[in-house]
């Protein structure tokens, strides 16, 4: 899944990460093994939509936070900057 995700102060965080979907019962839940993040839906576009949601969610708010180089970097993420060229 490729997600941007603008933040609070407008940058933009670009994340590639794998999403399951799991029938449980008469829901599908989508999970993250990356972030350990999850969410439901009655279908696989109801979970992916929530994961979408909880996904925006989790990152505006640990960014909001200053925390979420340090939560990714505890999940064994490694970061990498970049600078963005702007088009002449």
């Amino acid at each position: 899944m490729n997600n941007h995700v603008e933040t609070a102060n407008a940058s933009i965080v670009e994340a590639f990460v794998e999403v399951e979907l799991i029938k449980d019962g008469d829901y599908v839940v989508s999970y993250c093994p990356a972030l350990e993040l999850s969410s439901f839906g009655k279908d696989e576009e109801d979970a992916k939509e929530g994961f979408e949601e909880a996904l925006n969610i989790f990152i505006d708010e640990l960014h909001k936070r200053g925390t979420l180089e340090k939560v990714l970097l505890n999940l064994g993420w490694g970061l990498r900057k970049f600078r963005m060229v702007e088009a002449s």
